[in-house]
């Protein structure tokens, strides 16, 4: 099994941050607290949804958990090509500027490994075929 770290991008979390943390302006201007009723449950939901995100390569398989929505299995030997992109598109990759999709036999998805080339070489061992 080898474990692929997660690239969680600054920019991801400004965004995600930004109007979750507009609430706190009422909190501290008019001591209004009801904000935070609706503010710590958000940044938590939020925090289990980045933090759930993994990446996996357990045998033949690349296993992309997608924290609370399930987990993604592709034989890496279906792995047809690897490309980077921007596509802001939902999807289990934390980050918008280190984004790779990954075609493969029954479609496409969008992932963030912290490191490209590590990711590039462990899927090659395996499928030597890959298209980058």
């Amino acid at each position: 099994m080898k474990n692929i770290p997660v690239k969680i991008g600054w920019e991801t979390i400004i965004l995600i941050a930004v109007p979750l943390l507009f609430p706190l302006y009422f909190v501290f201007t008019d001591k209004d607290y009801i904000p935070l009723a609706i503010l710590i449950p958000a940044i938590i939901f939020v925090s289990i949804l980045i933090m759930g995100i993994s990446y996996r390569i357990i045998g033949n398989e690349l296993i992309i958990r997608n924290s609370i929505f399930g987990s993604t299995r592709i034989p890496i030997s279906d792995i047809r090509s690897i490309k980077r992109t921007k596509n802001p598109i939902s999807s289990p990759a934390p980050s918008i500027f280190g984004r790779i999709e990954i075609i493969y036999k029954n479609g496409s998805i969008i992932i963030s490994p912290k490191d490209f080339d590590l990711f590039k070489n462990e899927l090659l061992k395996i499928n030597p075929n890959i298209t980058f």
